[in-house]
């Protein structure tokens, strides 16, 4: 946990992120809604770090007296070489100005057929849980994982590891 002085830009008004901060970090952060600088519905690691990373320099860049800007993004990356599965994955990049981090969450196996929807195109993986849960706004509450896990893992969960993974270089002595 961090001191309570420390100031958190968030790039988003996403409340499963937002929560996620808070669990991670003990502070409620300042939020904006920053460009990602990538697609709605990023399909690779690559666009969905660099999602991150845009975020966070965005919002430190709106909140200046922010001690971190953190940029949180969701995305979908397809293992061509061991399992031929699509993955759902949770980024967090972590930037105070001078330092870069990114962390990440947990890399979630999702149905192979809602990859492929995905990747024709036209779509949000959020509109497709919204359906198939029967609710609006899932990627604000359990998202997927809430969804595929039955509320065992929810969306916050894995933000709030990518979270705590792109901060410990900022806290921990081991990194100096």
């Amino acid at each position: 946990m961090f001191d309570n002085k420390v100031r958190i830009a968030l790039g988003t008004n996403n409340q499963a992120k937002r929560a996620a901060v808070v669990v991670a970090t003990g502070i409620e952060p300042i939020c904006y809604s920053v460009p990602s600088g990538v697609s709605d519905q990023p399909m690779t690691e690559d666009e969905t770090i660099l999602g991150a990373i845009t975020r966070a320099k965005n919002v430190l860049a709106a909140e200046p007296e922010a001690d971190f800007g953190l940029g949180l993004e969701g995305g979908l990356t397809y293992d061509s070489i061991h399992t031929m599965q699509w993955y759902l994955f949770s980024v967090c990049a972590a930037w105070d100005g001078k330092r870069l981090y990114v962390g990440k969450g947990l890399y979630f196996p999702i149905p192979h057929e809602i990859g492929e929807k995905l990747l024709q195109g036209g779509t949000e993986l959020r509109h497709i849980i919204d359906e198939l849960s029967s609710t609006i706004g899932s990627n604000h509450k359990e998202g997927a994982y809430g969804l595929f896990t039955n509320g065992r893992i929810t969306r916050s969960d894995v933000f709030r590891d990518a979270v705590i993974a792109a901060l410990t270089p900022f806290q921990s002595t081991f990194y100096k």
